[in-house]
């Protein structure tokens, strides 16, 4: 399943770049917003024929259920509409108030997202435990029970779909997306099920899979905001990237070691800083080129600003 979905996102991206980049990041950035406008907007189309469809069967069977389902993927849009902006604006050019860029944007776009995760499943949860006080009658239909098979199917492609570019493009507001692409795709087949059980009189079933389907919308938006608020403080950077540095610097023999590196993390941009320790002998011309040659090579690889301090091997003030 996995291959497949990777086999088609090759596809997709081959038809619309004529590139085909298996499981390797994005360093150029025009590319990289190519990959998150393109996910945005077939978010969007996706999601508003997919909410239409269930509003439309959500009145017709009186189910609360599938209509706080429909507003899920409905907040699917907002979400990619919030992706689009907030990458427009992180896109900004540096200026004199952000020398560092917009790029913290995404990062507010993603807890802008999490945020609308959260409310939607409040509202919808209040709303279906007083359906289950009330007994409310539900339709059943083998046919909607179908129709969200085949939903919850396509909504996982477009989980993946999402966080594969997501990981490609280093984007965390697509990875953002997908889980809400993954959420709404377990409560399509959660609402599967009590549309059946509803065929059988059981009606309560549609508002016990309600609230359930709100507890699963709140705890992904709450997810979510940790993570965004988190990456807005300031953590710890990923193993890859810090791979990445430490693979280039491994590629300069005059370095003897590397320590102290610090990243600041600017969503597409980063600030990176780090020492490194050179045989005492070389003199001070030829360990600064050493340091230049540190800071291209690292720059080659990831897009960011690379400030090198080299220090004598003997200095072990480091410690």
């Amino acid at each position: 399943m996995k291959r497949f979905i990777l086999k088609t996102i090759d596809y997709i991206l081959f038809i619309f770049f004529k590139e085909n980049k298996l499981s390797k990041k994005v360093i150029d950035i025009e590319l990289r917003k190519k990959y998150v406008y393109l996910e945005a907007w077939l978010s969007i189309i996706c999601n508003l024929i997919l909410a239409g469809i269930m509003v439309f069967f959500a009145l017709l069977l009186n189910s609360i259920a599938l209509l706080a389902n429909a507003a899920h993927t409905a907040s699917d849009v907002v979400s990619s509409v919030v992706v689009l902006l907030g990458f427009k604006f992180s896109s900004l050019p540096a200026d004199n108030k952000h020398p560092y860029g917009h790029g913290r944007i995404e990062f507010l776009a993603t807890l802008i997202i999490s945020a609308l995760l959260i409310v939607v499943g409040i509202e919808f949860g209040i709303n279906a435990y007083h359906r289950y006080l009330a007994n409310s009658m539900v339709q059943g239909s083998y046919l909607v029970v179908v129709i969200m098979i085949f939903a919850s199917l396509f909504k996982e492609w477009m989980a993946e779909f999402s966080a594969e570019l997501g990981r490609r493009a280093n984007a965390i507001v697509l990875i953002a997306d997908a889980w809400h692409h993954k959420t709404d795709g377990i409560a399509m087949m959660i609402v599967a099920i009590a549309i059946l059980s509803s065929k059988y009189g059981y009606y309560r079933i549609d508002a016990v899979f309600g609230v359930g389907v709100s507890i699963l919308i709140i705890y992904t938006g709450t997810n979510m905001l940790r993570d965004s608020i988190s990456k807005l403080i300031g953590e710890a950077s990923e193993e890859d990237i810090l791979e990445d540095i430490k693979n280039s610097v491994h590629l300069i023999p005059e370095v003897v070691s590397i320590h102290k590196i610090k990243i600041h993390d600017y969503g597409s941009y980063k600030e990176i800083t780090l020492h490194i320790q050179l045989e005492d002998s070389l003199g001070l011309v030829k360990a600064h080129g050493i340091s230049e040659k540190v800071e291209r090579e690292i720059e080659s690889k990831i897009h960011c600003k690379a400030i090198v301090h080299a220090e004598p091997f003997s200095d072990l003030s480091h410690f």
